[in-house]
Parts: C-alpha cells; sequence; structure tokens
C-alpha cells in the first residue's frame, strides 16, 4: 500500500462528521449521521468504515500497479576533485568537510622544499655575467667618448693654428705681389722710353735689351706670385675641410688618424652593447621564467573551482601528498538530485519524464521530481565522482537519477546530499498518478 492509499484510508477512518462522511453519497451519509444510540444506526456506520477501506485499499493497488518503490535512495550531487599538481607536504587546509566555500577560494596549499633549485643558480650566474660584460661596454664606450672628444678639441686647436697660418702667409703673398706688379709697373716703363730713345737714335741696343729682360724677369716674377697664392688658397681650403696637405702638421694628422681609429671601435662597441643587452634580457626572461616554475614546483595553491561544500578532505595537515593525489572534494549542494537502484528487469518500466514522488529522511513533507535518466549496469561504473551512492548498487542493477526539488515555503535550505529516501518511480505513460500529477 503506497503513501496515497495510506491517506485515502486515513480519511475514511471515523472522526469528526464532516471527515468521515465526506464524499459518500447523500443517502448514506444521513443514515451514518443518524444518532447512534438509536437501533440500526451502527450497521451502516461500519458499512461505510468498510467501503472506505476498500477504496483506500483499491487505490493503492492501483497506484502500486502504475508505479516502483524502491526504499533506498539516496540524494546525491557531483563531486569535483582538488588533485595537487606538485609532491609535496600539505602546509595549509583552510577549510573542513561541511563548510560552504565560494568559488575561487583557498581550501589548501601544498609545499614541496625537494625542489632542485640548481638550473635557477646556473641562469642566475648568466644574468650577473651577462651584466658586467654590458657594464663593461658601457664603460668602456664612455672612455672612448672622452678620448674622441679629446681628439676632436686637439684636432680643432691644430686647424685653428693651421688657418692662422695660412691666413698670415696669404696676407704676406698678397703683399709681395702687390709689389711684384708696382716694379712690373716700372720696368714696363723703362721698357716703353728705352724703344723710343732707340726708335730716335738716342739709345743703344744694348741699353733695350737690359730693360726687357728686366721686364721679364718682373712678369715671371708676377705671375710665379699668383701661382703661389692660389696655391696657399687651396691649402687653406683644405684645412677648412680637414685636410693637411703640408709635413709640418704631423700633430693634426695623428689626432685624425686616432679619431677614425676610436670612431670604429665606438662602432664596434655599440654593436656589441646591443647584443649585450639583447644577451641581458633573454637572461632574464628565462630567469624570470624558471623561478615562476621553481615557485610553481615549490608551492601549489588548491581553491575552489566553483561555490558549493567541501565534502571530503582527503589529506591531514602536514601529510606528504604525490602529484595527482587528491586533497579535497567540492560539491554543490545547488545542483543535487536523487539516486535508486532498480533491478535490470524494471529499468525498461521507468518513465523518463515522468513525475517520481519521494519523502526524504526525517521530513514529512511530499516531493516530486522529473526522471532525468535511467542508466544501465555497464554505464553505472562510470558515474565514480557522485558525493553518495545508493547500497544495493553493489549488487547490480539500474541506475535512476530524479531532480530534487527546491525546499518549501518556511523551509530551511539546507544541504541535503548523503540523505536516505523513499521514492516512487512512475512506470508507464497510463499510470494514474502520473496523469494527476502532469495536470497540476
Amino acid at each position: 500500500m503506497g503513501p496515497i492509499g495510506a491517506r485515502a484510508m486515513a480519511r475514511a477512518m471515523p472522526g469528526s462528521d464532516a471527515g468521515t462522511t465526506a464524499g459518500l453519497p447523500g443517502k448514506l451519509r444521513r443514515v451514518i449521521q443518524r444518532d447512534p444510540g438509536k437501533p440500526g444506526s451502527r450497521r451502516p456506520l461500519k458499512l461505510a468504515i468498510a467501503l472506505g477501506l476498500l477504496g483506500a485499499g483499491l487505490y493503492a493497488m492501483l497506484d502500486d500497479q502504475f508505479s516502483l518503490t524502491t526504499e533506498t535512495a539516496v540524494v546525491s550531487a557531483y563531486t569535483v576533485g582538488l588533485r595537487s599538481p606538485i609532491g609535496g607536504h600539505v602546509a595549509g587546509l583552510r577549510h573542513a568537510p561541511g563548510e560552504e566555500v565560494a568559488a575561487g577560494a583557498l581550501l589548501a596549499v601544498v609545499e614541496d622544499d625537494r625542489v632542485d633549485q640548481q638550473r635557477l643558480i646556473d641562469l642566475r650566474a648568466l644574468r650577473d655575467r651577462a651584466r658586467s660584460e654590458l657594464a663593461a661596454a658601457e664603460a668602456a664606450r664612455e672612455t672612448f667618448r672622452a678620448v674622441a672628444a679629446d681628439l676632436t678639441a686637439r684636432a680643432g686647436t691644430h686647424q685653428d693654428v693651421a688657418l692662422a697660418w695660412y691666413a698670415s702667409q696669404l696676407a704676406e703673398a698678397r703683399r709681395t705681389l702687390a709689389g711684384a706688379q708696382a716694379k712690373l709697373l716700372r720696368d714696363r716703363q723703362v721698357l716703353d722710353r728705352k724703344r723710343q730713345l732707340v726708335a730716335n737714335g738716342f739709345g743703344t741696343r744694348a741699353d733695350l735689351d737690359a730693360a726687357q729682360g728686366d721686364h721679364d724677369v718682373s712678369l715671371r716674377t708676377l705671375e710665379a706670385q699668383r701661382q703661389h697664392i692660389a696655391t696657399l688658397e687651396t691649402q687653406r681650403d683644405g684645412v677648412r675641410r680637414g685636410v693637411f696637405v703640408e709635413s709640418g702638421h704631423i700633430g693634426f694628422n695623428y689626432a685624425q688618424q686616432r679619431q677614425d681609429e676610436v670612431t670604429m671601435r665606438l662602432a664596434d662597441l655599440e654593436r656589441s652593447i646591443v647584443s649585450l643587452r639583447a644577451d641581458l634580457s633573454a637572461a632574464d626572461a628565462r630567469l624570470a621564467g624558471e623561478q615562476q616554475h621553481s615557485a610553481q614546483q615549490a608551492t601549489a595553491e588548491l581553491p575552489s573551482p566553483s561555490g558549493g561544500m567541501v565534502w571530503r578532505v582527503l589529506a591531514q595537515e602536514g601529510e606528504r601528498v604525490a602529484a595527482g593525489d587528491t586533497v579535497a572534494e567540492v560539491m554543490d549542494c545547488g545542483a543535487a538530485f536523487v539516486l535508486a537502484v532498480v533491478p535490470q528487469d524494471r529499468a525498461a518500466d521507468v518513465q523518463v519524464g515522468g513525475i517520481a514522488r519521494f519523502r526524504l529522511a526525517g521530513e514529512s513533507r511530499e516531493r516530486s521530481g522529473r526522471v532525468q535518466a535511467v542508466l544501465g549496469e555497464g554505464s553505472v561504473g562510470a558515474e565514480r565522482n557522485l558525493a553518495a551512492m545508493p547500497a544495493h548498487l553493489a549488487h547490480g542493477g539500474a541506475l535512476v537519477r530524479v531532480a530534487l526539488s527546491p525546499p518549501g515555503p518556511g523551509e530551511t535550505a539546507s544541504c541535503p546530499v548523503g540523505r536516505s529516501a523513499r521514492l516512487l518511480l512512475p512506470t508507464g505513460e497510463t499510470s494514474f498518478l502520473g496523469r494527476m500529477l502532469a495536470a497540476r
């Protein structure tokens, strides 16, 4: 007899007049409502009681005919195991089983004091060596820059001196040129007079030849002086451009040669500095990566992947765990459901999508939920991450999953996972109970 049949029988039991005669035909109700002290009034009452019991039993038989009852159902939920990515000892357990946690809350810390630090030491030495080489190259560059500046100043001094010397030489040459031009003019005048005297018969040919010779010498001297001035101007212009053609300016040539050498050395140092900076940047990146990897190998934090309840803690404070060991399990109580085991020969009778009824242990309220799935014996082994399993699952059978209804008005929202339940499963489309509940 199911719970519905029991309630029908309870309503049929004698009590108040309203409860006793409710739902009976009018004639029978009038007979029952007679004064019980009068003769003949007890027989109809017994008849009504018998009819009520018969109806309740018939209703329970019909209800049991179209439902499957199990006493071993249990409320369960899927758990998520927090596995340690490293081997080490548990250094901090932040929550105990049964405590509610938010998503991302730190549940435990695993530390390993056996991590090999040799690679980290080698990378630090490589980084320090790159830093030292870069610092030495930058110091050498500054030294050569100072030498280059000194050579530049020295060459500038030589150039200024040379330009001043050429200026004085050009001034002297121009004065000499002016004197040569004046002498040539006088010699030309003398030559012209000598020619006139010879023409008039007053001069000798020797005097004319002598005057002609003096004029020619003065002319060649003037041309030579002009060429000398042009040469000095060319040399002066070369000095302005940093080109010295005279052997007397050895200091400038040495400074210029040394400056060229320093410039090439500076170019080499610049290339070396660029390369060393790249090496240092790479060493810093490798060291940072190794430090992060070493930190991950030395310490692992295990946060909760979602909000819910700590279901189990599988390691103790200070206990050593291996990589991949489960330290704790977290479960979402809001996603709980009811699990039950039914015989394999009745698994096909369970109506998936139908309405099942159940009552949790310790509750007086009857709940209802939709049948979500029926898992055969072959797929039961895959359900290993369940918080609770029905007691008779080991003996074989099909696993039925039913949605858990939320708490009713005035009920406390507690986590029911692990509580047992009595479950009535619908077994066909013609179920009288299924039609009644689906019509609600």
